[in-house]
This record gives C-alpha cells, sequence and structure tokens, in this order.
C-alpha cells in the first residue's frame, strides 16, 4: 500500500493544529484552564514547541506547493492542506495569520504592549473562527449533506 505524501501532511498538520487548538485554549484564563488542569507553564511550553512544528509544515507545503507548479502538476491533491482555492485558501491565508500574530507576540512580548495586544486579539479571534471552520470542514467531508440526495435521486428513479 502507497502512502501518499499529502495524506501524511494533512493528518500530521491535523493533530500539531489540534494540540495548538488545546494547548492555546488552556491559555486563554480560567474559563478553558481546565484543558490542562490549569497548568498554563506547560500549557505555554507545549504551545510554542507545537508552534515551530506547525511552521515547518507550513514551509513544507508551501515548498512542495512551489515544486508542484514548476512541474506544472496539475493533479488533484485531494488531501493537501494549502492550496489556490476554496477551504485550501482560507487554510493558507489563516497559517500565515497564525504565524505572523504568534510571532508577534512571541518577540514583543516584553517591549511592545501595543504590538503584543493587537496580536494577541486577532490571534484568538482567528482561533475561534478556524475552530468552527474545522468542524465545518468535517462535517462536509463525512457526505452528511450529500447521503440524502443519493438516496433522493435513487428512490425518484425507482418509482418513475
Amino acid at each position: 500500500m502507497k502512502i501518499r505524501f499529502d495524506f501524511i501532511i494533512h493528518w500530521l498538520w491535523t493533530i500539531v493544529f489540534s494540540l495548538l487548538a488545546l494547548s492555546g485554549i488552556a491559555m486563554v484564563g480560567p474559563r478553558y484552564g481546565w484543558v490542562l488542569n490549569y497548568d498554563i507553564g506547560a500549557a505555554d511550553i507545549s504551545h510554542r514547541v507545537l508552534a515551530a512544528v506547525f511552521v515547518i509544515l507550513t514551509f513544507i507545503s508551501i515548498g512542495y506547493e512551489v515544486i508542484r507548479a514548476i512541474r506544472n502538476d496539475t493533479s488533484s491533491q485531494a488531501w493537501f492542506v494549502i492550496g489556490s482555492g476554496g477551504y485550501q485558501l482560507f487554510t493558507y491565508i489563516t497559517t500565515l495569520i497564525f504565524i505572523i500574530t504568534g510571532a508577534i507576540i512571541w518577540i514583543c512580548m516584553d517591549a511592545n504592549m501595543a504590538a503584543t495586544a493587537f496580536a494577541l486579539y486577532v490571534h484568538e479571534k482567528l482561533t475561534y473562527i478556524v475552530i468552527l471552520s474545522v468542524i465545518w470542514h468535517i462535517y462536509m467531508k463525512c457526505h452528511a449533506l450529500v447521503w440524502p440526495k443519493k438516496v433522493q435521486q435513487g428512490k425518484s428513479k425507482t418509482m418513475k
């Protein structure tokens, strides 16, 4: 069995993003601290390490897309994370915003409070939007909306 590169990257990305979301939500405050048993230090360290992995996966994905563009590879990459349209484009844009705001938070934490506050605000609100979009993505990929249409078409053909 040959496992495709896009499949591996997709599921690595999924695991890393899920862990980043959990550690990030645990740092938001007491409301979500229970996620990691109110251990903010462990959440902070795991979030930083996972963020580094996330950035590496992003560069691998972008590099792979550049190589595909140079080769004029137009084959469908069903599992790939970054692309030129649809949810893949949304993922690409939000990933870049996450990386930029995360870098601002990390670099400016002790120096520029205004930049840090703005970056934290954008980073947190974008997290909620992306979590909702992931739920939508999972729902759509489970074909929950496609199955009833196929059943109805099949019934209408047999009734005629």
